[in-house]
């Protein structure tokens, strides 16, 4: 039979306890931010800063003023800004209705991967560094 691992959340920690043995519990860091890989595969930190500035790309990309934008994925400016200025990571929400108005993915919004971009888009890649 397998073992069962139990994740305990303590305020920036994560635990996982295995049930088979005390020594088989590890703590992992716990962090809000998103990650993405490297080359060499390792997890890198996005920051805020970085996804506002595609957020900015993507909105240019689309010919859209931020007034237009934000009306067209039904969300406040005053709730978007803070996003696209790189001062609060986007919400799931709000990241979710620029993927269903525009089919903009989350990969490409949290990670810069442009691989599953609407062809229309892909030239977003040449425009952020």
């Amino acid at each position: 039979m397998g073992t069962v691992i139990k994740l305990h959340i303590h305020a920036r920690t994560a635990v996982l306890r295995g049930s088979r043995a005390a020594s088989t519990s590890s703590v992992i860091p716990f962090t809000r931010s998103v990650s993405s890989q490297n080359a060499n595969g390792v997890d890198m930190p996005v920051a805020p800063k970085t996804i506002g500035r595609r957020l900015l790309r993507t909105r240019q990309a689309l010919k859209l003023s931020q007034a237009e934008f934000c009306r067209q994925i039904g969300v406040e400016r005053n709730l978007y800004n803070p996003f696209e200025k790189g001062r609060r990571r986007i919400t799931i929400d709000v990241a979710m209705k620029i993927r269903g108005r525009y089919g903009v993915t989350l990969d490409w919004i949290y990670a810069g991967d442009p691989h599953a971009l609407p062809s229309d888009l892909y030239h977003l890649v040449a425009s952020v560094a």
